[in-house]
């Protein structure tokens, strides 16, 4: 998320959409509770969290990832957290400059 953005905020919002999809989506557990860390912290444009949930097989990760990114960017827009992209400049020198 935007470095503007207030990590508990983003944290309580992670676990809150987590805690509603268990039910919903197939495999996601409520026990243990979802958490959210802040790892791995401080991104090059970015605060970055990781959400941990648990899911009853292996192969439950897939679709319960996939769900949850879909409410979780749902909820985000909708509570004006932005997600950023990372800018680059880029500066043209002209051929002069290169010459010694």
């Amino acid at each position: 998320v935007s470095y503007s953005s207030d990590p508990e905020r983003v944290e309580r919002i992670l676990v809150e959409e987590a805690k509603k999809a268990v039910g919903d989506i197939q495999g996601l557990l409520g026990d243990p509770e979802p958490f959210v860390r802040f790892i791995p912290g401080f991104g090059e444009s970015s605060l970055d969290f990781t959400l941990i949930c648990q899911v009853r097989e292996f192969v439950d990760q897939y679709v319960a990832q996939h769900e949850l990114r879909k409410r979780i960017f749902r909820r985000f827009k909708q509570e004006g957290i932005e997600i950023p992209f990372p800018h680059r400049t880029v500066y043209l020198r002209e051929e002069k400059d290169w010459k010694g």
